[in-house]
């Protein structure tokens, strides 16, 4: 079955076709491999010049905050507080591991990987921490980072994106950013 993009992805996505330059950007990517059930948001490809950089981007779009309930199965984060918490940290770190063994056998010969986390809230406290305590047991593990586009760093990234509509009226084929266009012209 192939799922569609999500309201929050297409933003994310035209985000990278229009702001980061990137000629491809493909949405729920997911591995041909057997047994493999990894599946990726956004993977964006930014190949202009002599440099390719491949972005790895899991979207989350949980207004009423970043959190995935459930039980988690390790204590990994058993310091953070409360299970959807865990869960919620446990599930982004398999999340960014497969994703890791997926674009760097895929993407062998990239120059840089991207990975990045977005999500307009998030709650301050024990999950932010939990996060910041992720990229960098991530970063320990792979020598990449997680970048954490959450809360006002992604305000800020979705206003750049309605600036550029506001100013631009040409069609780019991404529907996130003819919706903000629309919003942006009208009268």
């Amino acid at each position: 079955m192939v799922s569609e993009a999500q309201l929050g992805e297409l933003l994310v996505g035209a985000y990278h076709k229009l702001m980061t330059d990137c000629e491809i950007v493909s949405y729920n990517q997911r591995s041909k491999e057997v047994g493999e059930q990894m599946e990726i948001d956004i993977v964006a490809i930014d190949s202009q010049g002599t440099k390719q950089t491949i972005y790895v981007c899991e979207v989350i779009t949980h207004l009423h905050g970043t959190l995935y309930p459930g039980t988690p199965s390790t204590d990994r984060w058993d310091e953070y507080g409360n299970d959807d918490y865990q869960y919620t940290l446990e599930k982004l770190w398999k999340k960014f591991n497969s994703d890791y063994d997926y674009v760097t056998r895929v993407f062998d010969d990239a120059d840089e990987y991207v990975f990045q986390l977005w999500s307009p809230v998030v709650p301050r406290g024990y999950l932010t921490s939990g996060l910041d305590k992720l990229s960098s047991d991530f970063e320990d593990k792979t020598g990449a980072e997680i970048e954490l586009v959450i809360n006002g760093s992604y305000t800020d990234r979705i206003d750049e994106l309605r600036e550029l509509a506001r100013a631009d009226k040409k069609g780019y084929g991404e529907p996130a950013f003819r919706f903000l266009q629309i919003l942006e012209h009208l009268r």
